[in-house]
């Protein structure tokens, strides 16, 4: 039965506790009708009584809901029918974060945790007809003093600027971020989170199903442990489980056996093959085929099921081979092939976050599946997402690195309360999410690991390492309890004689990156290409939303790069890179109109993840490359590439661009011209192409016929160019593939719509020069073979000589299949615009690229 509707909130004082429950409950006036889940700034929203907080400088007005205690109540009926169950239980899916619970007036319990659920068995305390439930919700920084946190002084990775962060944060249970971040506004959550339900048993129940692949292979072994619990203390019941295994509508496993359950918990093994088994692939490298799985035991009194999930054969496991004498891989390996881990961190898509959407979520990951993703690394100072978000990875075939939700700083775990908390919260999670296939690692901590040795080296040596038995013991034990067959790592980063070292584990590149106090290290992609991490988990560059966006956060207010809006808005570890970014690569950023700044800005941050994350796809030891960040929690001039309304910023499509499933990739290495083939696709592909020296204006072309193959689900050198005595600053060196026919069937297509074999594989080009010293006339660009069929509108564009970051004078809100793309002279390619109307025409696309500043 949910509860989730025809609730009612108020807020009080703080001082007014629990205690209080009766006479805050007579009160009849100052009540907010509204329903959960439910984060207080919701209500209050709709209701007019604070502004909308992520708009304009509006959070510092609403930072009052912090200090109130908030009170929730809603009443419901029961039937005489649900009367009869043994035992009912009462769960409220998430409460954030200090909780009391009221059930008819009775005290039934304190909760102090928003990432496990309060369940009590509520038989006893249910009346048949009318009852009452009332909650007491605080945002639980109020229980902790200056002497709590004083082990924390100096260490702490806190952001102090406009008033973020708050020392007390690692001390509750919630997500860190609400508290400020540089990319996000203080915005404390607190509140009803989840579900409200009554589920009613009679005899027995299905507390827990674990499915696991024993054996990926066409002859799959699938093994399923069932967890019963019989509610009869004295007894034993008679029943048969029955596990059934369908492929749509079609059954391709059926299992079944009669068992003596035994009072209380009762653990159940089966085990059987699938013939002819589709395996789940990550996104890019095969399908990601999803099974449903349904659990039912059948008594002499009724039959009880588990609710049916969807569930993918696959096998993965963290390849730690030794590469060098003091070197290991960081590889994740799927199904026996070593993946490359293509794609970025997530952090939750709203600064409220109850009130993102099914809907936002299905957007955001098929947004990630069309930028060629196959990982998202969630973050450990937001939350366990929805079930919503599992559900659409394992649907897109992208891959989930899951941290456990704690994040730059010392955690008390010193306290046997809080490693308590801590644990009831792994044990659960581990176990509500082990079936999704997308999952295919635990971490421990963001950061927390890494910032020990900061911190010692830095001379603020903390008192003790705050967080290590959450990590390095209870961590562990929940995922090896509760879902053995996903790897877990420690931290991230982490791996070697300290976290981040590069010849092993994970690394976070802030500090010789975007972080460094050397500009020109922060503005310069060929600085990734010295970069030899087995696998980057995070690093970053900032750069703007669309203008549609950013007057959206603005509000009515004009846009002023000068005033405390746009600052406020601004990413704090910016630091003006933007703007030196801008004058290194293509104009002087001084005098720009807030158009040309966010033109020039967003290819700037387009040009270093896609340049930074081929370089990361070139290094034949490197497994993964995971920018900071995918979304964003509210607008602002950030790290992300698709912002907090969903629009892609400029940079989306560089990155797509850079994660081809089939790729060629060019560096200068050694006196030569080096090229890595990439095909991670499960069919072989050979390439006609020429290869050679190319001018810029068209009329010099040194090249060559080359033929390439490409294994399946391959990555290794395939060619080398000489450099000789060229003009680097007219023209460059290319690879430019004429054709791909793929050498085998069953050819599955990453990502949206065809296949690299059909829409064809970009050239390869030699980045020698930042743009503003090329020689580049500008470009005259030619639409052809337009045509719009339904919703969607495909032409092909093309140009005589090189041109630059080509795109199109659309609404900014527009999705198309490319855009910001070069084109080498003769070189033509095919665009779809997605949802368009039939009055689309070839006049509105007004094709332009980017020329030097003095042809501008």
């Amino acid at each position: 039965m949910a509860l989730n509707q025809d609730w009612f909130v108020r807020y009080e004082e703080l001082h007014r506790g629990p205690e209080h429950a009766s006479e805050v409950m007579r009160q009849t006036e100052g009540w907010l009708g509204t329903q959960v889940p439910c984060d207080v700034h919701m209500p209050l929203i709709e209701a007019g009584i604070i502004p909308e907080p992520l708009e304009g400088l509006n959070s510092f007005a609403c930072e009052w809901t912090q200090l109130k205690s908030w009170w929730f109540k809603t009443s419901f009926q029961l039937d005489p029918e649900f009367m009869v169950y043994d035992t009912v239980e009462l769960s409220l899916e998430s409460l954030d974060a200090e909780a009391d619970v009221f059930l008819n007036g009775r005290h039934i319990g304190h909760h102090r945790s928003a990432f496990y659920p309060f369940t009590r068995n509520v038989r006893e305390a249910l009346a048949e007809g009318d009852n009452s439930l009332w909650v007491r919700v605080t945002s639980g920084v109020e229980h902790f003093s200056d002497m709590d946190t004083a082990f924390l002084k100096n260490n702490l990775i806190d952001c102090e600027a406009y008033g973020r962060g708050d020392p007390r944060r690692t001390f509750v249970r919630k997500p860190q971020y609400g508290f400020g971040w540089d990319w996000g506004p203080k915005v404390p959550t607190c509140g009803i989170m989840g579900e409200v339900t009554l589920t009613g048993y009679r005899e027995l129940a299905i507390r827990g199903v674990r499915a696991f692949t024993k054996k990926a292979d066409v002859r799959a072994e699938l093994r399923v442990e069932v967890e019963l619990e019989s509610f009869l203390p004295l007894a034993t019941t008679e029943a048969t489980i029955a596990v059934e295994v369908l492929d749509g509508v079609r059954v391709v496993l059926s299992l079944e056996e009669e068992v003596c359950v035994h009072s209380g918990v009762h653990f159940l093994d089966l085990e059987g093959v699938v013939e002819g088994a589709k395996l789940w692939w990550p996104n890019g490298m095969g399908d990601p085929h999803l099974y449903e799985i349904r659990v039912a035991a059948k008594t002499a009194r009724g039959r009880v099921e588990f609710p049916a999930f969807r569930h993918g054969i696959r096998s993965v496991r963290l390849l730690q081979d030794r590469v060098g004498e003091d070197e290991r891989l960081f590889a994740i390996e799927i199904n026996g092939v070593r993946a490359f881990c293509k794609g970025a961190n997530w952090i939750p898509a709203d600064s409220i976050h109850a009130r993102v959407s099914d809907g936002k979520y299905a957007t955001l990951i098929g947004e990630a599946r069309e930028a060629q993703f196959n990982m998202l690394r969630v973050w450990g100072g937001g939350l366990y997402e929805r079930d919503a978000f599992y559900r659409e990875c394992d649907e897109n075939g992208i891959m989930v690195w899951q941290d456990f939700m704690f994040a730059c700083g010392l955690f008390p775990d010193h306290l046997a309360w809080f490693r308590k908390e801590a644990e009831a919260e792994m044990d659960y999670q581990t176990r509500r999410l082990r079936n999704h296939p997308s999952l295919v690692l635990w971490c421990g901590d963001n950061e927390d690991h890494w910032a020990i040795v900061q911190w010692t080296a830095e001379g603020r040596k903390p008192p003790f390492f705050g967080g290590a038995t959450l990590y390095n013991e209870l961590a562990p034990r929940a995922v090896r309890r509760n879902c053995p067959d996903i790897p877990y790592w420690n931290g991230s980063p982490y791996g070697g004689a300290q976290p981040n070292d590069h010849r092993m584990g994970d690394v976070h590149h802030w500090h010789e990156g975007m972080m460094s106090p050397d500009m020109e290290k922060r503005i310069a992609p060929e600085a990734y290409d010295r970069l030899d991490a087995k696998f980057v988990s995070e690093y970053g560059y900032v750069g703007p939303c669309r203008r549609s966006s950013i007057e959206a956060y603005h509000g009515g207010s004009p846009l002023d790069r000068d005033g405390d809006l746009w600052k406020y808005h601004n990413n704090f570890f910016e630091k003006d890179t933007v703007a030196a970014g801008v004058s290194k690569h293509y104009i002087d950023a001084e005098g720009l109109s807030i158009d040309e700044y966010l033109h020039y800005a967003g290819v700037c941050q387009g040009l270093m993840y896609g340049y930074s994350l081929e370089s990361f796809r070139y290094k034949e030891r490197c497994s993964g490359g995971l920018f900071w960040m995918y979304n964003d929690c509210w607008g602002e001039v950030g790290w992300s590439i698709i912002d907090y309304y969903a629009t892609r910023k400029i940079a989306y499509y560089y990155v797509k661009r850079a994660f081809d499933p089939i790729k060629l990739i060019i560096r200068r290495e050694g006196g030569v011209a080096r090229v890595i083939g990439i095909n991670e696709t499960p069919v072989p592909v050979r390439l006609e192409a020429e290869a050679g020296y190319v001018s810029f204006d068209g009329q010099q072309r040194e090249t060559r016929p080359v033929a390439i193959e490409l294994p399946a689900h391959s990555r290794g050198e395939v060619l080398t160019l000489p450099l000789g005595e060229r003009d680097y600053l007219q023209g460059t060196l290319a690879v430019i593939p004429r054709g791909a026919s793929p050498q085998g069937h069953g050819s599955t297509a990453p990502g949206n719509g065809a296949s690299p074999q059909e829409r064809g594989i970009a050239p390869a080009t030699l980045r020698t020069e930042v743009f503003r010293k090329l020689r580049i006339s500008a470009a005259e660009l030619k639409i052809s073979s337009f045509e719009v069929r339904g919703d969607e509108a495909s032409f092909t564009v093309s140009s005589d000589t090189y041109a630059h970051a080509v795109h199109f004078r659309l609404d900014d809100r527009t999705r198309l299949s490319d855009e910001y793309f070069d084109l080498l002279p003769g070189e033509s390619r095919q665009v779809t615009v997605y949802g368009v109307d039939a009055s689309f025409s070839s006049e509105g696309l007004r094709p332009t690229s980017i020329c030097r500043p003095e042809q501008a």
